[in-house]
């Protein structure tokens, strides 16, 4: 049996209340801050973030190193080569680099090479990866790794052995025995002695390598002092920090996704330009929630079923028209994507049904197909039941691949991967990631095992078994539930995780309701407040399948959770609710 979620309000906090209040925000907006803020300190850098309130580069750990490095490699003859991961956060973080020493530090373009790993061969720098580096045939300068690294010194050492140099920068969990001993320098800010913001992503990390480079580059007399600075790269440094759900409760991330989206929203870029032309966000800027639903999970499905080289030839297009080819075709990796996600999660809610129990504390799901969709799954399925899940595909090669999601605030995935390791040291063939989200690969045979050990490492972490929760920012007035209210809300994005999108609660009565969308899973309404205003509502997959019975009739009262949305119909421009939870009462 499913629990039911219980929506809850968030607390607010009453003297972080008065001291938004000061900063000139509105009574909402300085409730929905101090709902989400435990103390005073950054919160002015958090509500007015600013590229200039950035923590220095200086500040990351080797980054300095770094920079002596790879301007080193600069002026060199030998090739430069991009190892990075598959994701968003691993193509934004090859384009960081590779446009900052090309189009910044005047590299030949020829001298840079681009390696991606690809999913089916696993996270990180994998002897596959290594054998393509190998492959090439020019004397390698340098490796720069991006987004990955950390975990890899018995690859590194392979590179090392024949001479080659990999400088690692990544922004995951180190493991145990600390930073690859064979890398001639690794920038982390999760490395032991780094006081850099630790929740910053891969692409972040080698923006602000490249922006020590630049630093190292003038200092030497290579660039002059007025160099361009690397604050354009801010638009899909923005899509890569979004795109991997790092806490945008961090005043550097904050700072530089707003930054990114005013770049991305003057339309000035090919890639950019292309995907206004494909999805206009109703006329609205783009926002982060937008790059993370729209752009990285098109991005994200190159890898998933395609090529994952279309993905960075989108972003790197240098005319509208060849971006707008790129967008096409991962445009049609998305929807052969979505296909794949149905399929794949109608025989992961059956297996969770037989799986899960009211004292269950995880779901270690087991299941058939495509591999790069599995951390999707996770997160469906962890969501409606409210626990930590891992979702395994089997690859036909005798390992399960998972992705997990930690659902639970208080979860830390890469923790738990790691005790388990420690009570198994066979468990894992690799893994990687960081708390709310870690990947791994396992033997088949150990799937039993590993769903034990996983249940195990949950119940260490957290004090009883996790209830589905939903929480809110209260109740708003029917007088507050205009189009205004959006921009009041808009004013404190970006929104993401650890600074989630504003969500309320509200009791209203049932006028009319009906089963849309394509699949009939969807619920239209029309709405009644208690003092009989009339609002618009829709309830995205509010059915679990075509036929179901609806929820509640016309007449029903019913308790929901929802977000203001702007709808745009026949020129006219209303709110709307965006139900996430709704129950009769």
């Amino acid at each position: 049996m499913i629990k039911t979620p219980k929506i809850i309000e968030r607390k607010t906090h009453s003297q972080i209340f008065q001291q938004a209040k000061m900063l000139g925000l509105t009574d909402l907006q300085a409730k929905l801050v101090a709902n989400r803020l435990d103390d005073a300190e950054h919160m002015h850098a958090i509500v007015t973030p600013q590229l200039k309130n950035l923590q220095p580069p200086s500040e990351l750990k080797n980054a300095n190193q770094a920079a002596q490095i790879i301007a080193q490699a600069i002026q060199g003859s030998g090739q430069i080569v991009l190892a990075t991961d598959y994701d968003t956060d691993g193509v934004t973080s090859a384009w960081v680099a590779k446009t900052a020493l090309i189009d910044f530090f005047g590299v030949n373009a020829q001298r840079v090479e681009h390696i991606i790993g690809e999913r089916a061969s696993g996270y990180g720098i994998t002897d596959e990866v290594v054998d393509r580096i190998l492959a090439i045939d020019k004397p390698i300068e340098l490796v720069i790794s991006a987004d990955q690294g950390s975990s890899d010194e018995p690859r590194i050492q392979r590179l090392a052995q024949v001479g080659i140099s990999v400088c690692v920068t990544d922004h995951h969990q180190m493991p145990q025995e600390g930073v690859p001993l064979s890398a001639v320098c690794t920038v982390n800010p999760q490395q032991q002695g780094c006081v850099y913001d630790k929740t910053i992503a891969g692409c972040f990390v080698i923006f602000l390598v490249m922006a020590q480079v630049r630093q190292e580059l003038i200092k030497v007399g290579y660039l002059s002092s007025d160099a361009p600075t690397l604050k354009s790269l801010a638009c899909n440094v923005a899509l890569g920090t979004v795109a991997d759900s790092v806490s945008l409760k961090s005043p550097n991330n904050r700072a530089i996704v707003r930054a990114g989206l005013q770049q991305i929203n003057q339309f000035t870029i090919p890639a950019w330009q292309a995907m206004r032309q494909l999805n206009d966000n109703n006329k609205q800027p783009y926002d982060a929630e937008f790059l993370g639903f729209q752009v990285a999970t098109r991005i994200n499905a190159a890898s998933r079923v395609s090529d994952v080289t279309t993905a960075y030839h989108f972003l790197t297009a240098t005319n509208v028209e060849q971006a707008a080819f790129f967008l096409q075709q991962l445009d049609e990796d998305n929807q052969n994507r979505r296909a794949q996600q149905e399929e794949m999660l109608t025989q992961a809610k059956d297996l969770a049904a037989q799986l899960y129990h009211p004292e269950r504390y995880s779901l270690a799901i087991k299941m058939e197909g495509n591999a790069g969709i599995q951390g999707i799954i996770a997160s469906r399925i962890g969501e409606k039941y409210g626990v930590p899940t891992v979702a395994m595909t089997d690859l036909q090669d005798g390992f399960l691949a998972g992705s997990g999601r930690g659902i639970v605030p208080e979860m830390d995935l890469r923790a738990a991967f790691q005790w388990m390791s420690e009570q198994e040291p066979q468990m894992f063939k690799s893994m990687g990631g960081h708390k709310g989200a870690a990947g791994c690969m396992i033997p088949l045979e150990r799937y039993e095992q590993f769903s034990e050990l996983f249940e195990l490492a949950v119940q260490k972490q957290l004090p009883s078994a996790p209830y589905p929760l939903i929480e809110t920012d209260g109740a708003l007035s029917s007088w507050q539930l205009t189009p205004q209210l959006i921009d009041e809300i808009s004013a404190l994005e970006p929104f993401g995780r650890e600074w989630p999108k504003p969500l309320f609660s509200g009791r209203f009565l049932v006028d009319q309701v009906k089963a849309v969308g394509q699949t009939k899973v969807h619920l239209s309404l029309k709405l009644l407040s208690e003092d009989r205003q009339r609002f618009g509502a829709i309830y995205f997959n509010a059915l679990h399948n075509q036929g179901d019975a609806l929820p509640f009739d016309s007449g029903d009262w019913i308790e929901c959770a929802y977000q203001p949305a702007l709808n745009n119909f026949m020129g006219n421009t209303s709110l709307q609710l965006r139900l996430s939870s709704a129950k009769a009462v």
